[in-house]
């Protein structure tokens, strides 16, 4: 128990003293805030954003399939529980080794930023999952862009695409070039009209 207790004042002490790393002009990368009194976001607004990316894409009811670089994308929303889910598949789950594990989890924690590795299904997953109504057109093509990115850079930087907390395990400040920038095209054709 002392053991349990000691790594917890350890952890927390060492979050603390990491966390002001992460400074605000990192933050400069990531959506403004919604405007005050915004238009709340519908099902029928998200099928618009959807077809910014693929023009092609099949809706059905509250749910669409999105091929974007040959990648297969889940939009799903629910306007009763005022939710949005978007998701690829990565991996089937079952050949994860528990270093593998290990390693999407410090993922999600330093450079999974909205969007996370998530297992359901059987299958490995990025999904970003917010509430519907007080989502705005950028966060979005953010979390689109982020849920891309997590795929592309399965087993490399793990990366979102946006932002990397400084204060975990596996930290990389250096941009691997080899890499597409999915966050980057996804976040432009946002802001195409």
């Amino acid at each position: 128990m002392l053991n349990i207790a000691r790594f917890i004042t350890l952890f927390s002490i060492s979050f603390i003293v990491l966390l002001p790393v992460a400074t605000a002009q990192d933050f400069d990368r990531l959506a403004e805030p919604p405007a005050v009194g915004c238009v709340p976001m519908t099902l029928d607004r998200i099928d618009e954003l959807v077809r910014r990316i693929d023009a092609d894409a099949i809706r059905n009811g509250s749910s669409w399939q999105i091929n974007y670089r040959d990648m297969p994308i889940y939009v799903i929303g629910d306007a009763n529980a005022d939710r949005i889910r978007i998701m690829s598949p990565v991996s089937n789950a079952a050949i994860l080794s528990e270093g593998q594990l290990l390693r999407l989890m410090q993922a999600n924690f330093e450079s999974a930023l909205d969007a996370r590795y998530a297992i359901a299904q059987g299958a490995l997953w990025s999904a970003f999952i917010h509430p519907l109504s007080v989502l705005d057109e950028r966060e979005f093509f953010s979390g689109m862009g982020q849920t891309m990115s997590l795929v592309v850079t399965y087993g490399t930087t793990f990366s979102s695409g946006a932002l990397t907390f400084s204060g975990g395990d596996y930290y990389n400040d250096g941009e691997n070039s080899d890499e597409p920038d999915i966050f980057g095209d996804i976040m432009e054709k946002g802001e195409q009209i």
